[in-house]
């Protein structure tokens, strides 16, 4: 795991930094991935790494030899242990566990674990004993993961007679509405609505799909338009779009839309403060409510931007491929960015680009459901610049460390941030 975050102007490497080690424990040493790839599945890099740490280090000799066998215990086949080996290490383990006096609770052989799953188990109750949790996968051992445990927030759709149907991201089927009546189809996390229809202008119904904190959806309208959802937004739109009319739909949040052509009726993305009108083509919105920011990035062909009430009458802005237009204290400004990240949250990505630290943390909140309540407010202003994929929240939040010393909490689902100092 690698990260370089440019801060302030200045590249830091974050990944393999030989600061980071100075203060770790033997259960950071087991948790941290660049000390397993060492230990388990060594090449020269690594090996030239640790073995100078190590001289650099000499009073850290033990700990780090200490980790290292539990980490290739676990990484042991148990299964081949002979019955009277694996006695007699659990019982040693059983032996430990009464000598502290944990309260924590180990598996015993009878509740169906396989020895290899148990002995995972037992090493890491011996390794990281004493703190204040266990963290266990089957078959693999991980850095630390956040322990934030709450219920898992549910995506819903809003029907047209005031219907609320909740969504699961592995189903696939029909969804109706309270008379029976066929809406859309549902594919697992996408929803496709039916081809146009000959609906007569006044019967235009509408849908609601609401996406909460750390999820994504996907919809593909009834004039072949997908819409791409990011986590925190809403999208009002009509089941069916009538023929003849323009193409509206309305969002709060963060939508990527990949527009059908058509030549006769523009589509138009409706926020509370700037609306983007198009004819067919690729472009991101984001328009959260709770950050007071809404801007239109150009990814393919053009669009036009202007304000909702539009009380003066300008004509629309059009933007060109890459610009980025952005509605700001009763004004929309335009300027050039870097659509990948404006973009990358499609694929799963956090990329950040000379960020302040107050809106990563949004972003961070949204990606992964849960509160973050920065109490260090020297560290909003500062700009950041990285890219993360799967590492989770608490890997995220160390990287960020590397820069700045600061701590922070977990408690349920809130994150809290304090200056170490104080």
């Amino acid at each position: 795991m690698k990260f370089s975050l440019l801060v302030d102007n200045n590249t830091i490497d974050l990944g393999i930094s030989r600061m980071k080690y100075t203060h770790y424990t033997e259960e950071d040493f087991i948790k941290d991935e660049y000390f397993q790839k060492w230990v388990l599945n060594p090449d020269d890099m690594t090996k030239n790494f640790w073995e100078n740490w190590i001289t650099s280090n000499p009073d850290k000799r033990e700990v780090v030899q200490n980790a290292a066998r539990f980490i290739r215990l676990m990484d042991f086949d148990v299964d081949e242990l002979s019955d009277s080996d694996f006695n007699t290490m659990w019982q040693d383990i059983i032996q430990r566990r009464k000598e502290v006096g944990n309260n924590i609770y180990i598996p015993g052989k009878s509740n169906g674990l396989k020895r290899k799953q148990l002995l995972k188990f037992a090493a890491l109750f011996i390794g990281l004993i004493g703190t204040a949790y266990i963290i266990f996968q089957t078959g693999a051992f991980t850095a630390k993961e956040s322990s934030v445990v709450m219920d898992s927030p549910q995506i819903t759709l809003e029907l047209e007679d005031g219907t609320i149907k909740v969504l699961d991201e592995t189903s696939t089927g029909t969804i109706t509405n309270a008379d029976g009546h066929q809406i859309v189809n549902q594919k697992e996390n996408t929803l496709l609505y039916h081809g146009e229809n000959e609906a007569e202008p006044g019967n235009i119904s509408y849908n609601q799909l609401s996406i909460p904190y750390g999820k994504k959806f996907e919809l593909i309208l009834s004039d072949g338009t997908h819409v791409f959802l990011n986590s925190g937004s809403k999208l009002r739109y009509p089941v069916t779009f009538l023929s003849g009319k323009p193409r509206e739909v309305y969002l709060d949040g963060e939508a990527y839309f990949s527009v059908e052509k058509d030549k006769e009726r523009a589509f138009t993305v409706i926020t509370d403060d700037m609306n983007t009108s198009v004819y067919g083509t690729e472009f991101n919105v984001s328009s959260y409510k709770n950050e007071n920011n809404t801007s239109t990035v150009l990814v393919e062909g053009s669009v036009g931007v202007y304000k909702s009430n539009n009380s003066d009458g300008q004509k629309p802005i059009v933007l060109e491929i890459g610009e980025r237009a952005v509605f700001k204290e009763g004004t929309i400004a335009v300027d050039q960015v870097n659509v990948a990240k404006f973009t990358a949250w499609t694929q799963g990505k956090l990329f950040f680009v000379d960020d302040r630290f107050e809106l990563i943390l949004k972003e961070l909140e949204r990606h992964f459901n849960v509160t973050i309540d920065n109490q260090f407010y020297q560290l909003n202003g500062k700009r950041f610049t990285g890219t993360f994929t799967k590492e989770s929240l608490d890997q995220i939040l160390r990287v960020f460390q590397e820069h700045t010393a600061f701590d922070y909490s977990v408690d349920n689902d809130t994150i809290t941030i304090v200056n170490m100092e104080n």
